[in-house]
């Protein structure tokens, strides 16, 4: 579960909205809550729609460039809010989105992880079954005794070797900058998928609000929650 859970501590709280959440009800704190984690769920929606158009560089990496595949736009229409007597859990449902609070490590379960090449854009935020019922995949191993998923003239795949490996990044210069990722060195074999045991991705903690920008949004909902059932009962406020 990725989330956030709205409990502010105390000695942020002002003295009087303190006051004020702990004379409600068991049934009033509740909605209280409620309208405190709508409002944070409201929060990370438009925090993750704000820098979806920003987290597009993988995409821009293939050659020719990937079509994004709006992971964080899928992330703010699943998140939700669910709320307690006493907290609220703005909860945020989305592959990787872990990435925020730590290095991703993940391991492969009896088949091996499929990685797109830089030069199979098609590839980028599919399955090697997604890609294959487009296209004709074959196996190839390489001496160094890994492999990858291509396309193209399978007869050649025999050749393999020399150069097939995911080659790292190279800095072209002058500027522009730009990555670029060779091919394997087989001519009439294009690689689609790496095949990996394992794979480790770095942590990318700004794709989630900062804990202080959460802690700010927590207290502002739960005053809002307060002043709403305070309303709603004809309660005066200061």
């Amino acid at each position: 579960m990725n989330g956030f859970k709205i409990i502010p501590p105390e000695s942020i709280f002002p003295p009087d909205l303190k006051a004020a959440v702990d004379e409600l009800i068991w049934t009033r704190r509740r909605k209280v809550y409620s309208v405190a984690g709508e409002y944070v769920r409201d929060f990370v929606r438009k925090y993750l729609y704000r820098i979806a158009p920003q987290n597009h560089k993988t995409a821009e990496s293939f050659d020719p460039p990937a079509k994004p595949t709006g992971h964080l736009e899928k992330a703010a229409r699943n998140t939700v809010a669910v709320a307690g007597p006493d907290s609220a859990l703005v909860v945020v449902t989305s592959p990787g989105i872990t990435r925020a609070f730590g290095e991703l490590n993940i391991v492969a379960k009896g088949k091996m992880l499929t990685i797109p090449a830089r030069t199979a854009p098609e590839a980028y935020g599919h399955t090697a079954e997604q890609v294959r019922a487009r296209e004709p995949l074959f196996f190839v191993k390489s001496k160094s005794g890994g492999g990858f998923l291509a396309t193209g003239d399978e007869s050649k795949k025999s050749l393999s070797g020399r150069g097939l490996r995911p080659p790292r990044p190279q800095r072209v210069r002058p500027r522009p900058k730009k990555r670029v990722y060779p091919t394997a060195g087989i001519s009439g074999i294009r690689p689609v998928f790496w095949l990996r045991a394992s794979v480790k991705i770095p942590q990318k903690r700004n794709i989630l609000p900062s804990d202080a920008a959460i802690l700010g949004a927590s207290v502002r909902g739960v005053d809002m929650g307060v002043k709403s059932i305070f309303r709603k009962h004809g309660v005066p406020l200061k």
